[in-house]
C-alpha cells in the first residue's frame, strides 16, 4: 500500500469521525468505560494474585512436632514423608534453639527477656512449608493431617477469602468484557453505518470509476481503529495516576498495611495492560466498522 494512499485513509477515517462526532464520542465512550472498569479488576486481581503469591513464600504450613521427645531420626524421617506430598515447593527444618533466637529478633528490644530459655528451652522443633501454589493447601493440609506426632499451622480463612475474591473478580471482569464489549461493537455499527449512509454518493461515485471493494472499505477499518485507540488510551491514563496516587496514599496511611502488604508496581501493571487494553479497543473497533459495512455496503 502507498504512502499516499494510506494517508488518504487515516484522514478519511478522521473526517468519518469528525462527521458523526456525537456518535462516534458515544463509541469512544462506551469503549473507554468497558475498558476502564476491566482496567480496574484487572489492577485488583493482579494484586490479589501477587499477596497470594507472597502468602505462598513468607506464610505457608508450619508444622510443629508435639511429641516430648524427638529423635534426629524422627525428624529426618518426618522431613521425607513431608517432603513427598504433592505441591509442596520448600520444606525447611527449623530447630528450637534457631525458634528462640527467631522470637528474639522478633521482639526487638524485648528479646532480652527471653534469656536464660536456651536450658530450658519450650519451642518444638517445627518445619516451615512453602508451596508451588498456594490453591492446594487445603489438599496438603488433608496430607499432613495423616502423620502422627504432628500440629498444623496455617492461615485457613484468609487464604480461603483471597482465592474466592480472586475468582469473583476474573469472572465478573469476563463478564464485563462480554457485555460491554457487545456494546461497544453495536454503537460502532450505528457510527459507521451513519458514516456510509452520509458518503453514499461518494461511495457510489467510486464505485462508478472503479474502485475496489477494499479501497472503499479501509476508510471505515481506519475509522474504527481510530475510534478503538482513543477509547484504549483514555483509561489507561486515568488508571495510571488513580494507581499510583490510591497506592500511595494507602502506604502514607496505614504503616501496618506497608509492612505487610506489597502492591505491584505501575510498570508491572501496565506493561500487561496496555497491550491487552489496545487489542480489545482496536478489536471492537474493527469488528463493529467490518459489521456495519457488510451490512450496509453493497460491495
Amino acid at each position: 500500500m502507498k504512502i499516499r494512499t494510506m494517508k488518504y485513509f487515516v484522514g478519511q477515517g478522521f473526517r468519518g469521525i469528525w462527521r458523526n462526532r456525537l456518535m462516534s464520542l458515544a463509541s469512544i465512550g462506551t469503549i473507554a468505560s468497558c475498558l476502564m472498569i476491566v482496567g480496574i479488576f484487572y489492577c485488583i486481581a493482579v494484586n490479589v494474585d501477587y499477596i497470594l503469591e507472597t502468602l505462598e513464600e513468607t506464610a505457608g504450613i508450619t508444622v510443629f512436632c508435639t511429641d516430648e521427645e524427638v529423635s534426629e531420626d524422627k525428624i529426618r524421617d518426618l522431613e521425607e514423608r513431608i517432603r513427598k506430598i504433592d505441591h509442596i515447593d520448600e520444606v525447611v527444618y527449623i530447630s528450637p534453639e534457631e525458634a528462640l533466637n527467631k522470637e528474639k529478633e522478633e521482639w526487638g528490644e524485648y528479646g532480652s527477656l527471653l534469656d536464660g530459655l536456651e536450658n530450658d528451652n519450650p519451642l518444638p522443633p517445627s518445619f516451615e512449608i512453602t508451596l508451588d501454589d498456594i490453591r492446594y493447601q487445603k489438599e496438603v493440609v488433608a496430607e499432613l493431617n495423616q502423620l502422627s506426632g504432628i500440629e498444623i499451622r496455617y492461615l485457613e480463612e484468609e487464604t480461603k477469602i483471597l482465592i474466592g475474591f480472586n475468582n469473583m473478580i476474573r469472572l465478573i471482569s469476563l463478564v464485563l468484557i462480554l457485555v460491554l464489549g457487545f456494546i461497544g461493537v453495536m454503537l460502532m455499527d450505528n457510527t459507521i453505518r451513519l458514516t456510509v449512509y452520509i458518503r453514499k454518493n461518494e461511495i457510489n461515485i467510486m464505485k462508478y470509476i472503479g474502485a475496489t471493494n477494499w479501497f472503499i472499505r479501509w476508510p471505515f477499518v481506519i475509522e474504527g481503529i481510530i475510534i478503538g485507540i482513543i477509547g484504549s488510551v483514555l483509561p489507561l491514563v486515568l488508571i495510571w495516576f488513580s494507581y499510583n496516587f490510591i497506592t500511595e496514599l494507602i502506604y502514607e496511611k496505614n504503616t501496618f498495611i506497608r509492612n505487610v502488604l506489597v502492591f505491584r508496581t505501575p510498570g508491572e501493571i501496565f506493561n500487561v495492560l496496555t497491550p491487552i487494553s489496545l487489542i480489545i479497543g482496536i478489536g471492537i473497533g474493527v469488528i463493529g466498522s467490518t459489521i456495519s459495512i457488510r451490512r450496509y455496503l453493497k460491495v
